[in-house]
């Protein structure tokens, strides 16, 4: 009786977890950007999720060989040039949760500044940081987060980021679900762990 009732809380919790995260099929994404592959799809992750490289005016492209720390490929997008990423699943068709977007970009001020725009139709930007990666002699790379809620939806999500008009170039680019839905799945099991224990409770008693 004991371990019929453990197995039915834990298959309890698995199944509330599969229910209040489906979108949580795919950890994250990453695009490592280690070949001029445009769009590219992602390195981590499911490999439908695209990013399309719009290179702008006086924008050199994809590179690897400018000495840039250890980075080992990199775009650089130029004026007003553009990364458009199309994430299916990402949103949740049932419920609202966050997600973190995170560039790596190359920061030598006054040039280089890591100041980008955003478009995410449907989420709401929470809050942004950003800390060092990597220093060298000529600049370095600064990793900058940002925190969105996404609305419930069915269609993949897309996010327009564009650089300033002095440009920009970034090497990483990372999309994290924060597994909020999932605390919410296990608080919806409370009541029925506390019945299950007290169940248990009864019958070592009797």
């Amino acid at each position: 009786m004991k371990r019929m009732l453990g197995r039915l809380f834990i298959a309890s919790i698995a199944l509330a977890f599969v229910a209040a995260t489906p979108v949580f099929a795919t950890i994250e994404w990453q695009w490592q950007f280690n070949t001029a592959a445009n769009p590219s799809s992602a390195n981590v992750g499911d490999p439908a999720a695209l990013a399309n490289i719009h290179v702008g005016s006086f924008g050199q492209g994809w590179h690897t060989d400018w000495n840039l720390g250890s980075a080992t490929g990199y775009w650089d997008l130029g004026k007003n040039g553009t990364v458009q990423l199309t994430i299916p699943n990402l949103a949740s068709p049932t419920r609202s949760y966050n997600a973190t977007l995170s560039i790596v970009q190359w920061i030598d001020n006054p040039i280089y500044t890591g100041v980008l725009s955003y478009s995410f139709p449907g989420a709401t930007l929470l809050a942004s940081s950003s800390h060092l990666i990597e220093a060298t002699s000529r600049g370095s790379w600064v990793e900058y987060d940002t925190v969105w809620n996404l609305l419930p939806r069915d269609n993949p999500e897309v996010i327009t980021i564009t650089a300033p008009s002095r440009g920009a170039i970034f090497d990483r680019i990372t999309v994290v679900p924060e597994p909020t839905t999932l605390v919410a799945g296990a608080l919806l099991l409370v009541p029925f762990a506390i019945s299950t224990f007290r169940i248990r409770r009864r019958s070592q008693v009797g």
